[in-house]
């Protein structure tokens, strides 16, 4: 019996596995966490250029290339440019694909919900108003991803470069703030409030807010942290614009 009983448990558990995983997988995409991660994009933007620079400035006193060679200087940021454009690579695999979030969502969603919780959760969310709740807590985390990081000062406001990430992260931050609202009347949105006050209602946002905050905080710091490193592999990329740079301060 026992050994009949691990072989069913082998031939068992891999399929209770993937349609586990398959509902994890479903309920993730009852989100899109496109504020968080154009927040991240407009940071580690920032954070990319702030790394590029300062290889290129260790670059400079390292080779005695003068003050001349800053920002500003079409030398320097024809450099910048190619040396960046590398580390924003990487930062669209390593961030602004989502391809990371799907381990980490499986992980979440299996240890904090049941089946019966699961099951429950994508009935409601196939509905207009789980629909719509769940753009409020994708709005709600979203928050909390961008209050870390600029009432730290480690998203600084106006970082030259950065403008048009900052430009569309107002638009979806805007837009997706706007798709949050819906009317509370009581005879409009009873499935709403009986969600939003229920138990599992409470425990999902609770659970996401805390969480999927913590998780995209993580990441971008693991993303950010590595851009240095990044900047100082690829200088080789600056070479042709420090050896025109030259050329053109000796005339």
């Amino acid at each position: 019996m026992l050994v009949a009983g691990m072989f069913l448990a082998a031939v068992v558990s891999p399929v209770q596995s993937a349609v586990a995983n398959e509902k994890t997988q479903t309920l993730l995409k009852v989100h899109n966490w496109k504020t968080s991660v154009a927040l991240g994009n407009r940071y580690l933007k920032q954070q990319s250029l702030m790394a590029t620079r300062d290889a290129l400035a260790r670059l400079g006193r390292e080779r005695d290339l003068g003050k001349s060679w800053k920002p500003g200087n079409m030398y320097f940021d024809a450099a910048e440019k190619a040396v960046s454009a590398r580390l924003l690579d990487s930062v669209q695999t390593e961030w602004t694909s989502g391809q990371w979030m799907a381990a980490e969502w499986d992980q979440i969603a299996e240890s904090s919900f049941t089946e019966g919780e699961m099951n429950a959760l994508l009935a409601h969310f196939a509905t207009e108003v789980g629909q719509k709740q769940a753009k409020i807590i994708d709005h709600t985390v979203a928050f909390h991803v961008g209050g870390v990081y600029t009432m730290s000062g480690k998203l600084i406001q106006d970082y030259p470069g950065t403008a048009e990430e900052q430009k569309t992260l107002t638009y979806v931050w805007d837009e997706e703030e706007r798709e949050t609202r819906f009317s509370i009347a009581a005879h409009e949105n009873v499935d709403g409030q009986r969600f939003a006050l229920s138990p599992l209602g409470a425990k999902y946002q609770r659970t996401l807010i805390i969480k999927v905050t913590g998780v995209i905080n993580a990441r971008l710091d693991r993303v950010a942290a590595g851009l240095p490193e990044k900047a100082t592999s690829n200088l080789a990329l600056a070479e042709p614009f420090v050896t025109n740079y030259r050329a053109d301060a000796s005339k």
